[in-house]
């Protein structure tokens, strides 16, 4: 029978002492670089905590519960999986429910959260459904600790966001700096916080470079490839149709491309591209997408240390703590300098 992994291995591996060990896996605070050590020899030794006998011992279930509204979206799993591994550090499962991107089954999945006797829970909003002001009540009462992740409510609250308006800014510019002046911007449901202040972050800098702005430049879609084609084949249908094309959704991104393919037109020569997030399988794309680059990984383990400080504070903690990091903008090959006419 292979022996449990014990927290002094953990320490070896790490090269730590176990206090340091177990003050991590209590979610106390250690040096960036130990963090760093202990998190990489957890997972190579598959270290578990005793979660039966510390939960006995603590009067807790162990048990977080986390809700993302679309599964099959790339950018949540590397979050989930930041969580997932720092929960499992200090001691804790994760519960996982998807909610399609719908208001009331996220009402439903925190209503399953605290049916399973979880500690707290982690939330990626869905966009407002027809219940929204009800919901919005129900949220600033719900019994367990929850910290917001990716999207900020509009209330008060622990959250775990990235600095989308500056990121968007910082990416418009890089279109402005090439010579663009012809900026459109491809996007999904304004109700969303981190789309609304991407589309706040291209108009400021549209201001900012003395550009108009031209509302038919604005297109929005349904976060999928296929919509995102549809956006972009509006814009290319304009009789001044735009010179570069900023994307707020990954998804979308590769329908802007595929459009501009399919319309006899070339990425970056013709029309450039900025969109959000990296992933594995852009290194393969053609061209290989410029992207705005989320620590997701990072946002989900934040948001978990978060959590787990709440639960051990019991009620009457702090006031709300809004963790905000950033993203850096990628530069690839899908933005080129602005050329007037034909090449």
């Amino acid at each position: 029978m292979k022996r449990a992994v014990t927290m002094r291995a953990v320490a070896t591996r790490a090269r730590v002492s176990t206090a340091t060990v177990s003050r991590y896996i209590n979610n106390k605070t250690v040096g960036t670089e130990a963090e760093q050590r202990i998190l990489a020899a957890i997972r190579d030794l598959s270290y578990s905590p005793n979660r039966l006998a510390r939960s006995l011992r603590l009067t807790k279930s162990m048990m977080i519960g986390m809700v993302i509204p679309d599964i099959t979206n790339p950018f949540f799993p590397e979050v989930v999986k930041g969580v997932e591994d720092t929960a499992r550090a200090a001691g804790y499962s994760l519960m996982l429910f998807n909610t399609g991107e719908d208001e009331d089954r996220q009402w439903e999945c925190l209503q399953a959260v605290h049916g399973q006797r979880c500690d707290g829970a982690l939330l990626i909003m869905a966009p407002k459904g027809r219940h929204h002001a009800e919901r919005r009540q129900q949220l600033q009462h719900f019994s367990l600790p929850v910290v917001y992740v990716d999207r900020a409510p509009d209330f008060p609250a622990d959250t775990v966001t990235v600095d989308n308006m500056r990121s968007a800014q910082e990416a418009v510019r890089h279109l402005v700096r090439l010579g663009h002046v012809r900026i459109a911007a491809a996007t999904v449901d304004l109700d969303v916080s981190v789309h609304r202040d991407r589309i706040m972050g291209y108009r400021h800098v549209l201001a900012e470079a003395g550009l108009p702005h031209r509302p038919e430049y604005e297109v929005q879609s349904a976060p999928t490839v296929a919509d995102g084609y549809s956006a972009a084949a509006r814009l290319l249908a304009l009789p001044e149709r735009p010179s570069a094309i900023f994307v707020t959704n990954s998804r979308v991104a590769v329908g802007v491309v595929a459009a501009i393919e399919s319309h006899g037109l070339r990425c970056p020569a013709d029309v450039s591209v900025v969109a959000y997030d990296s992933h594995e399988w852009h290194d393969v794309f053609h061209p290989r997408l410029t992207t705005v680059t989320q620590p997701t990984y990072l946002m989900g383990t934040r948001a978990a240390q978060l959590l787990i400080s709440r639960i051990a504070a019991g009620k009457g903690g702090a006031p709300p703590l809004q963790v905000l990091l950033q993203p850096a903008l990628t530069v690839r090959e899908s933005c080129d300098v602005y050329h007037l006419g034909p090449r």
